[in-house]
């Protein structure tokens, strides 16, 4: 645990304020999620706090994970200062949004009847937007200022576009919302795409395979695989993951529930789920043989007490012959 929480660790001033930010947004939708379960509140609905517990936790874990890529880049003090306070500002600005309009018992999305509703409807836009941009620059950082191994720049580059694909399923949702509106003059409960796809199932699955994919790179790292290794567990769970979105979207755009697994379309699933099933053994057998090596070591080392003490002999003493 300690490797891993150093491996995690951040250091840059941008990164601790995405840090401070991400705790905050989490803290806050902990909260919201405690006060729902304490009340007996519905989980459904387009004014649930469902929303404030959902963003909140989804934001606040994107805005750290992006923290962490940043120091891990090459450092750039002056761009690095505005591309935290910008991502910052705008994921915290978002929720809040979504939040007091919760709390008002108003839908902060797709709300055209009310003056305020689209007032609010269009501060969130253009916070989505700036949040938008900033990811495309660290997106773009990835690219052009690479890290040094070989398995985190694998990791961290896969997982950066895959969290822009989920920008373009954000896209794809909006663009449901209001043509529901248009139709039925009325704000939904839930977007669906067909009779029961729930775009917002792969939304999120985009916006969080870059956690998965980074923590693969450090534990083959503090498990000890060899480089080639490494690289491949970070190959099969990249590749798996993004199956798995791939069926999401899939399954979503063919208007089925993300429960509706009896269809050919599964196999995505199947193959995704094989392929990090595959890593996520690898990852097993090198921690038992790193875990074995070091009983070994630690079995073969000779360990001889000095009479009348606790501490081990050292290797120039001589035994002292028996007067018996």
């Amino acid at each position: 645990m300690r490797a891993l929480s150093s491996a995690l660790s951040l250091h840059k001033p941008a990164s601790r304020r995405l840090r401070r930010a991400a705790i905050i947004l989490i803290a806050s939708g902990t909260i919201h999620l405690v006060v729902l379960l304490a009340f007996g509140l519905p989980w459904a609905g387009a004014v649930s706090l469902r929303k404030p517990i959902t963003f909140g936790l989804s934001m606040g874990l994107l805005l750290w994970t992006v923290g962490w890529v940043i120091d891990q880049l090459p450092p750039k003090p002056r761009s690095e200062k505005v591309l935290g306070v910008t991502l910052a500002w705008s994921g915290v600005i978002e929720v809040a949004l979504i939040t007091m309009q919760a709390w008002r018992g108003v839908p902060s999305h797709f709300n055209y009847s009310t003056v305020d509703g689209i007032v609010v409807f269009v501060l969130m836009g253009i916070a989505v937007a700036v949040l938008s941009v900033g990811l495309l620059v660290a997106t773009w950082w990835t690219f052009r200022r690479p890290l040094a191994q070989p398995t985190v720049r694998l990791a961290v580059r896969a997982g950066m576009l895959v969290v822009l694909t989920g920008l373009g399923i954000g896209e794809w949702i909006i663009e449901l919302g209001n043509d529901f509106f248009e139709r039925v003059g009325a704000v939904p409960d839930q977007v669906l795409a067909g009779e029961a796809g729930v775009p917002t199932f792969p939304h999120a699955v985009a916006f969080h395979g870059i956690q998965l994919f980074i923590l693969a790179a450090i534990l083959t790292g503090i498990v000890g695989l060899a480089a080639k290794d490494r690289q491949r567990v970070v190959r099969q769970t990249v590749g798996g993951y993004s199956l798995l979105l791939l069926w999401s979207v899939v399954q979503t755009a063919a208007g089925r529930a993300p429960s509706d697994v009896l269809w050919p379309g599964t196999v995505l699933a199947v193959i995704g789920a094989g392929l990090l099933g595959a890593a996520a053994v690898r990852l097993f057998v090198g921690w038992r043989r790193s875990e074995t090596s070091v009983r070994s070591e630690t079995a073969s080392e000779p360990v001889r007490y000095q009479t009348g003490t606790l501490e081990p002999a050292r290797e120039t003493d001589t035994a002292v012959p028996s007067v018996l």
